[in-house]
C-alpha cells in the first residue's frame, strides 16, 4: 500500500493532499479585522446607555458632560470605525489571500445610521442645557 493520496485537482500526483502546496508564511490567508465592528458596537451601546441613565436621572449621569461624551461616542467614533473598516479592507485587498468581510462593512453602516438617531437625543439634551444657561445668564434679555 502506498502512502500517496489520490490526485486532487491542481496538485501533482506525488504530493499528499494535506500538504500546504505553495503556501509560505506570507501567503497565508488573512481575514478582515473585527476590531472596527467591536469598537463601533461598544461606542453605540455605551452612548445609548449614557442616555438611558441620564433619562432615568441616575446621579452621576445627569451632568451635561455625559451628553457631550455620548455625543462624541455616537456619530464620531462610529463613523471613524466605518472609515477604519473601509481603509483596512481596502488595504487588505492588495493580498490575493485576503478574506474580505462585506458583512462587517454593512453592519457598521447600519450602526452609523442608528448612531445618528442616538446622537440627536444627545444634541437635544445639550441644546436644552445650553438654552437654560443662555437665558439664566441674561444673554437674551
Amino acid at each position: 500500500m502506498s502512502s500517496l493520496q489520490p490526485p486532487s485537482p491542481g496538485l501533482p500526483f506525488s504530493m499528499p493532499a494535506n500538504s500546504s502546496a505553495g503556501f509560505s508564511g506570507e501567503d497565508t490567508p488573512t481575514k478582515a479585522s473585527a476590531a472596527p465592528l467591536v469598537v463601533g458596537i461598544v461606542a453605540l451601546v455605551a452612548s445609548a446607555l449614557l442616555e438611558v441613565l441620564d433619562y432615568l436621572a441616575v446621579s452621576p449621569f445627569t451632568y451635561d458632560v455625559v451628553n457631550v461624551i455620548g455625543y462624541f461616542l455616537t456619530p464620531f467614533v462610529v463613523f471613524m470605525c466605518v472609515a477604519w473598516d473601509a481603509a483596512s479592507q481596502r488595504l487588505g485587498r492588495r493580498s490575493p489571500w485576503f478574506d474580505v468581510r462585506p458583512g462587517y462593512s454593512h453592519t457598521l453602516r447600519v450602526l452609523a445610521i442608528v448612531s445618528l438617531a442616538v446622537a440627536v437625543v444627545h444634541i437635544l439634551e445639550l441644546g436644552h442645557a445650553l438654552g437654560e444657561w443662555a437665558v439664566q445668564s441674561g444673554l437674551f434679555s
